[in-house]
């Protein structure tokens, strides 16, 4: 088993160092401080909410490639440019509320242990990304992955609330994956998707494991979140269902309403639609549209005020330019409406805090009958 540790620390402003040095002991990675300056507005408004993150980094060492790195040799991206874009962009799009700090690095010389055992070895990964078919089926193990790099201890005593992967597609991992003590979910769903707990370890705390990829850009990383942000929604303040036919009128639900299904009544959409997409992913349509999608920029106070609005117009051209834009209008004022917070962020990266302060109102907190578990 081989690491390696990040020598020196981020510097959360114009640049990064990225230096590394091999290891075959522990890793011993340095703790990093990022300093954000919000508003005084934003923190009079809704605070600050610091959140630790440990970076595990699966990026090996190709012996038979010139000693490159894995993201190098394929002329992926940098996992750590795109950590430190990813830390902004959330810093930004929360009005200055989340604010992220990496205080462990794990650079590890290998690839991710399955849950059914296999683990690829450089020759039969290499195979893989020349053949995709010959890739081994089976998705990450974490309750592995805990114990081979000793995660609960560190999150116990860094006080670490998510894991960050990097890694390479057919490291089969999910966009996120979080495990809730016991499972206890606040209300019951019948989507497997809100709640992925896998094989997670239960620390007696709320921890998110964030799977990004290295082969992809800013943008795909954001849509992870984008999705996070779905899933954690779901089963808050939309009580378990995100269906427009089922709770149509429920404030999470209504935000997520687009052109398509509600002609000349849109809100602002969800991850892969904007208000005006004719389908998935179609974040550059510019067919014109009225969409009410600016009054959540002030939830609860929803003024009714149409916008008629395209691609361009709107400001979510693009895939990055788009999710941005939905994180945005993510509900961020102060305040209680219903039960809930205003400041839906609370709910996103501020979980267990959230819920002990202020139940969710009918929440029932038990173990979730439909999840993706362990062997799904």
């Amino acid at each position: 088993m081989r690491f390696a540790t990040l020598l020196s620390v981020f510097v959360f402003a114009l640049s990064i160092a990225a230096s590394c040095e091999a290891a075959v002991a522990k890793p011993k990675p340095k703790t990093t401080q990022t300093k954000t300056q919000p508003s005084a507005q934003t923190l009079k408004s809704i605070g600050r909410k610091d959140i630790n993150v440990l970076v595990l980094c699966y990026d090996p060492v190709l012996k038979t490639q010139g000693n490159l790195k894995l993201h190098e040799y394929m002329h992926w991206s940098d996992p750590y440019k795109l950590t430190l874009k990813l830390i902004e962009d959330l810093r930004e799009a929360s009005y200055g509320y989340v604010n992220y700090h990496v205080v462990e690095i794990i650079e590890y010389d290998g690839y991710p242990t399955k849950r059914n055992g296999f683990t690829y070895d450089e020759k039969t990964f290499l195979e893989v990304l020349k053949d995709p078919k010959k890739a081994v089926r089976g998705t990450t193990g974490f309750a592995h992955m805990f114990k081979q790099f000793d995660l609960e201890k560190k999150i116990k005593e860094k006080n670490i609330g998510e894991i960050w992967l990097w890694g390479s597609p057919w490291f089969d991992w999910d966009e996120l994956h979080w495990k809730i003590p016991g499972d206890k979910i606040p209300y019951q769903t019948d989507n497997p998707w809100f709640y992925r707990p896998y094989d997670i370890p239960d620390i007696g705390k709320t921890i998110w494991i964030m799977g990004f990829s290295y082969e992809r850009g800013e943008g795909e990383a954001l849509e992870d979140f984008c999705h996070r942000i779905e899933s954690v929604m779901s089963l808050t303040v939309g009580k378990g269902i995100w269906d427009h036919k089922r709770n149509g009128n429920n404030p999470w639900v209504k935000f997520t309403r687009i052109d398509r299904d509600f002609p000349g009544e849109s809100e602002v959409g969800s991850c892969h639609e904007a208000p005006n997409s004719d389908g998935g992913y179609d974040w550059n349509n510019m067919r014109e549209v009225w969409t009410y999608a600016d009054d959540w920029l002030t939830y609860p106070n929803l003024p009714r005020k149409k916008k008629l609005l395209n691609a361009e117009t709107g400001g979510w051209k693009g895939i990055v330019g788009h999710h941005m834009w939905f994180m945005k209008h993510i509900p961020h004022s102060p305040g209680v409406t219903d039960g809930f917070y205003n400041n839906w962020w609370e709910y996103i990266v501020n979980y267990d805090e959230a819920i002990k302060k202020l139940p969710p109102p009918g929440a029932t907190f038990q173990k979730a009958k439909v999840a993706m578990y362990a062997g799904d």
